[in-house]
């Protein structure tokens, strides 16, 4: 909404000086008091509109924009390197006053000794400078086995383990590592500078994939976020339940000998973490936290060697396409205005190198390009070129070849910094060939870990060129100064305002080490062609001691004692508690088959509430199902104008007598609110929950029934059906197409603060599918939804990630509860294109 004018609010002109304002104000507001008979508004409206014009930082930016308030991007441009990239240029006044004048030095004369040694004290880290008595107490002798402390975890704990790969020789050779999962125990004490943190998730980069391990059985992971389970005696700054992101000093842990985060349990020194502030766990979930380190690497690389960038200056990527760096690197140059240039090389793909003399155009006109990539390399190109485009990329480019004719041809100004996120033996002399000379401070950038090569460059092309070669490790930049770590934090803090205003998004896959298989983890992470980051996610310490307990003498011993506490005080079960059992067991199994009772006593078809669109040759059918029709339907007769050669169906499952019960079902009781009621599983499950279950199905049949007889009028099948829906009707709309009760899977699906219930049940029904056709899904979650908790929706998207065919994308509404509004139908007419058949 536009702000009003608040110049002619006052009565005074766009040029007036502050002591004017004031006295306009003050003749405006003794007539405008409520008090004296004025509108309550109006004088709220003339007393904003004060603070605005005295206020020179806010008039000034409603000279500039006519609002009062900043939106989240230009509140990152300002924080970004100091408002350079705002558009603002420096005034000449200042530049003069920046230069140094050598004449002025040399007439002042040599500054005094003490002048320049108080300088050297400030620059120095105060940290380094104050001996404390944890200092002491880690170079002092002292009875180190007095000041240890017993870990509570009695038991194994899961480990994500490396090994070199090997030919059949015993020869290490070059690739991804070998990895495998297995439980292992713990240290039994915790020295009294160290803690015990509970990983809650680790991201799988290169460091990883390919680090270079001397030996097998390395437990891998250099970074990771958790929560502190135990301190040491002499640990002050931490306490138990806190969350922490582990981040180690490069000086004592390497890719070559990793810290080992992917472990449930972590053992490490209080110097090798951050405490995560407040703000951040409000808003993000441990696997967008422990993402923090590649987007605040991609931040810094941007704001330090960007630094002469201005908006509309181009960027050369070569890893754009590569997890979660890629992404915020094009993230953050699409908010600052600067224009990636990417280069996709996609392995399969001809390998077309420039080579030669730096500038010469016979280094890359001569390359033979006549080499065609196989038909599924060039689908992967076209896709991953589509989804660069669409996230900020100017141009997309196979190899440095084609992109220095794109330049020749187009007469276009090479970049002056590249950002080497592959590392490999030739990535950078690639990208060297691509930029301006080193006389226009031309700067390539080494920052990713690449495969464990070392880069190879021809000495006379780094001569020819000019410019300057460098590295940057994040680990190396936070640990060198303390004020790193506070700065760390607060980019942050920044990325995390983008992203509860939608502007910045993380495409994860999770991984649940000891159920899923984490070889295909690491595959997938290794892989090219696909642009998700791979999140490791890891077991609770109960799963960890159920699973594992029986491997630990302690944890056996506790465990026979327990059962037999058990066994002692439980009263033996009954036939009729075992016939009871029995019954449930075949209850569920059959449930969502065609011999369940839903299948064989069918109800009838949901009533119709609304049906808009193209409804006389439609080409495809968009199923509605929510919660309110009425209320929702008013915002769905907006949806009219963009639903093109589409027909829209609504329907109602509170008006059909099978929804009874689930309309009676809470869902703000405290299990709900929790998660723990949408996390049973079989064994768990009660008889309100078969009958809940038994709603589903029943009524996923009606609604079924109901589209078919569209379907028939239409002359279309289940494969052009759209489904779409709210709350506990997205929950009915979900298990449908999930579990098996539609004759045909459908072409995709939207859903807004989907009441799925049970995930688990879900999971083990669509195992039993025999249709693998792919489906394009997403899920829309309120970010202040308390329906719909984050371990619901990560138990969600575990479930359905274990069946590639279900293909389901996360998102979140910003300052959004549990209600389809304005703001979901934007964003349903914005996702229907999407996963319409084409």
């Amino acid at each position: 909404m536009a702000e009003p004018d608040y110049y002619a609010l006052i009565g005074v002109e766009k040029n007036a000086k502050l002591q004017e304002i004031r006295a306009k104000f003050r003749q405006k507001v003794l007539a405008e008091h409520p008090d004296k008979g004025g509108d309550p508004k109006a004088f709220q409206l003339l007393n904003k509109a004060y603070n605005v014009l005295t206020d020179q930082d806010k008039r000034a930016l409603y000279d500039s924009t006519g609002r009062t308030e900043r939106s989240a991007e230009e509140e990152f441009a300002m924080g970004f390197g100091g408002g350079r990239m705002t558009g603002h240029q420096r005034s000449k006044e200042l530049d003069a006053e920046a230069v140094v004048n050598i004449q002025d030095r040399v007439n002042k004369g040599p500054s005094e000794h003490e002048d320049g040694f108080a300088e050297w004290m400030r620059q120095r880290d105060q940290s380094e400078m104050v001996m404390t008595d944890k200092d002491f107490m880690k170079t002092a002798l002292f009875n180190a086995a007095e000041m240890s402390a017993k870990v509570n975890h009695p038991g194994p704990v899961q480990h994500v383990l490396g090994s070199p790969k090997t030919d059949a020789y015993g020869q290490q050779m070059a690739g991804p590592v070998q990895v495998q999962a297995k439980p292992r125990p713990i240290k039994k004490t915790i020295d009294h500078d160290e803690m015990l943190v509970r990983m809650l998730a680790v991201p799988l980069d290169d460091a990883m994939v390919y680090a270079e391990l001397a030996k097998g059985g390395v437990c891998l992971g250099m970074t990771g976020v958790g929560r502190i389970e135990q301190v040491g005696a002499h640990v002050q700054d931490f306490k138990q339940e806190d969350c922490v992101l582990v981040l180690p000093k490069p000086t004592k842990f390497s890719s070559q000998r990793p810290i080992g985060t992917a472990r449930t349990l972590l053992i490490c020194h209080e110097d090798d973490v951050l405490r995560i502030s407040p703000t951040i766990l409000e808003e993000l979930t441990p696997e967008q936290i422990c993402l923090a380190p590649t987007i605040v690497c991609a931040y810094i690389l941007l704001e330090n060697y960007g630094a002469k960038l201005k908006p509309g200056d181009s960027i050369l990527l070569n890893a754009a396409h590569m997890s979660a760096a890629g992404s915020a690197l094009l993230q953050l140059c699409k908010l600052l205005k600067l224009k990636p240039l990417c280069i996709l090389d996609l392995p399969g793909a001809p390998k077309n190198r420039v080579k030669g003399e730096y500038g010469s155009k016979t280094a890359w006109q001569e390359a033979d390009t006549r080499a065609v990539a196989p038909p599924s390399v060039r689908q992967h190109y076209e896709r991953i070129s589509e989804w660069l485009v669409t996230m900020g990329a100017e141009e997309v480019f196979p190899d440095a070849v084609a992109m220095l004719k794109w330049r020749d041809r187009n007469q276009r100004m090479l970049p002056k910094l590249a950002l080497d996120g592959i590392s490999t033996r030739e990535s950078a002399e690639q990208l060297i060939h691509c930029l301006q000379s080193g006389d226009k401070d031309s700067q390539c950038v080494v920052y990713g870990y690449g495969a464990a090569q070392p880069i190879e460059l021809n000495p006379p092309l780094l001569a020819a060129w000019g410019g300057t070669l460098l590295g940057f490790s994040l680990n190396r930049w936070v640990h060198s100064l303390s004020a790193n770590s506070a700065k760390f934090m607060s980019v942050t803090e920044n990325i995390t305002k983008l992203i509860r205003a939608n502007k910045f998004t993380l495409d994860t896959v999770l991984y649940k080490v000891g159920e899923d298989a984490v070889t295909d983890a690491f595959s997938r992470a290794a892989d090219a062609s696909d642009s998700s980051q791979v999140v490791l996610i890891f077991p609770t310490l109960e799963e960890e001691l159920r699973n594992n307990g029986g491997d630990d003498n302690a944890w056996e011993s506790k465990t026979m004692a327990a059962s037999s506490r058990a066994a002692q005080q439980a009263p033996t079960k009954t036939a009729e508690e075992e016939e009871r059992e029995r019954l449930k067991a075949d209850w569920l199994n059959l449930l969502f088959t065609d011999g369940s009772v839903a299948a064989m006593s069918p109800e009838g078809p949901l009533p119709i509430t609304l049906e808009a669109g193209n409804t006389s040759s439609p080409k495809s059918l968009i199923v509605w199902l929510g919660d309110e029709p009425a209320v929702e339907n008013q915002y769905l007769q907006g949806l009219t104008a963009s639903l093109g050669s589409s027909a829209l169906l609504c329907l109602s499952w509170d008006q059909h007598a099978a929804g009874e019960g689930l309309k009676d079902f809470s869902v703000s009781t405290p299990e709900v609110l929790d998660g723990s009621w949408y996390l049973r599983d079989r064994a768990t499950l009660e008889n309100e929950d078969l009958d809940h279950l038994h709603d589903v199905e029943l009524l996923g049949r009606c609604m079924m029934e109901s589209v078919q007889g569209s379907l028939d009028k239409y002359g279309l099948t289940w494969k052009n059906v759209v489904l779409a829906g709210f709350g506990k009707g997205a929950g009915l709309l979900f298990y449908a197409s999930v579990a098996r009760i539609l004759p045909q899977q459908v072409a995709g699906g939207v859903f807004f603060n989907a009441i799925v219930p049970f995930p688990a049940f879900l999971a083990e029904k669509a195992a039993k599918r025999t249709d693998r056709t792919p489906v394009k899904m997403f899920t829309i979650w309120g970010s202040r939804d308390t329906s719909t908790p984050s371990n619901y929706r990560q138990a969600l998207h575990q479930a359905l990630r274990k069946y590639p065919e279900v293909q389901c994308t996360p998102d979140t509404l910003p300052e959004n509860d549990h209600v389809f509004d304005e703001k979901s139908i934007s964003v349903l007419t914005s996702l229907l294109p999407l996963v319409l058949p084409r």
